[in-house]
């Protein structure tokens, strides 16, 4: 395995906590420079996570010979146009997610969104690199003894699923500001469990839903609902709601022969036919996911993948009252 350096665009709390240390944890990955608009910040992140430099430019950044790859850790309206710089420059792309601006009021911005992230697949192509969309966790134990588990038939004939989300989230911040990130919560943390369908029961053919703000906190939509048709025949749906106690996050898919429930979504355990299993969640977080990436393992989260959970959140904001 040939050893990957990455340069991160975008220091804040995503790169801090889960991205940034992945980097330099995984075997055969290593971190030689990172950039943020503030210099000073730049350096203490560069200092403190053992990186080599620090700029205060995109563009200086990618200008460094040392590196292969980047991973852009900034809000989505960034994503395009740093993907696409990234890909001129040469370098792999690894963008969080969502990969591009999901919706924003108007039909217009509506259709760009899913361009960008069209735009995006395209200039990685014609650059001859690599782009993947940080979904971390179907690299997660816990999710991969999932899959494994319905792929051996433990639930029988899976026939469904059922999303619930429903927390008190931030009313203010740039995630509840569509300009920059292309929605709500829903955008931000409703992303990962939509992927996780998809990575669980395969392939959406139709989608159908609503969105909503009914106490008018904030521009985004703080009330999501979707109902889902997958290739394979299951039915699903998904409910998001950021302004409602107690939280409660919950997976659960049903089979001909049984159960399984995630509750809650990000815990350590879940639960087939009664029977609990455990597995650690992994530290830093996106460290399973980066190491299959580096590793060149087959089946990673491309862009066309990640672009899949854009199109059903654009899909139904379009319904947005």
């Amino acid at each position: 395995m040939s050893l990957v350096r990455w340069g991160i665009v975008g220091c804040g709390d995503v790169a801090e906590k889960k991205g940034g240390p992945a980097l330099y944890q995984a075997e055969g990955s290593e971190l030689i420079a990172v950039m943020r608009r503030d210099l000073t910040k730049a350096e203490d992140f560069a200092r403190r996570h053992g990186a080599k430099r620090a700029y205060n430019t995109t563009e200086a950044l990618l200008a460094d010979p040392e590196i292969d790859a980047v991973y852009i850790a900034t809000p989505p309206h960034l994503h395009c146009q740093q993907t696409l710089q990234a890909a001129a420059a040469g370098k792999h792309v690894l963008v969080e997610k969502p990969m591009a601006l999901s919706v924003a009021e108007g039909e217009q911005i509506m259709a760009l969104s899913v361009a960008e992230g069209e735009q995006m697949i395209a200039a990685c192509k014609a650059h001859s690199v690599s782009l993947h969309v940080a979904y971390y966790r179907r690299y997660w134990p816990k999710f991969q003894a999932i899959k494994a588990a319905l792929e051996a038939g433990e639930l029988g004939t899976v026939l469904g699923a059922r999303l619930q989300l429903c927390t008190l989230a931030p009313a203010s911040g740039w995630r509840v500001d569509p300009a920059i990130s292309g929605g709500g919560h829903v955008v931000d943390v409703g992303s990962h469990r939509l992927d996780m369908l998809c990575f669980l029961l395969g392939d959406i053919t139709e989608v159908h839903g609503f969105a909503a703000n009914r106490l008018a906190h904030h521009s985004a939509e703080n009330d999501t609902v979707f109902s889902l048709r997958f290739a394979s025949g299951v039915l699903a749906s998904a409910c998001f709601h950021f302004h409602t106690r107690p939280s409660r996050d919950i997976l659960e898919i049903f089979g001909s022969d049984g159960t399984l429930t995630c509750d809650p979504f990000d815990g350590a355990a879940f639960t087939i036919n009664g029977e609990e299993r455990r597995f650690e969640t992994p530290t830093p977080t996106h460290l399973p996911f980066v190491q299959a990436l580096v590793r060149g393992e087959p089946g990673h989260v491309t862009g066309e993948e990640g672009l899949k959970v854009t199109r059903l959140l654009e899909a139904v904001m379009r319904n947005k009252i």
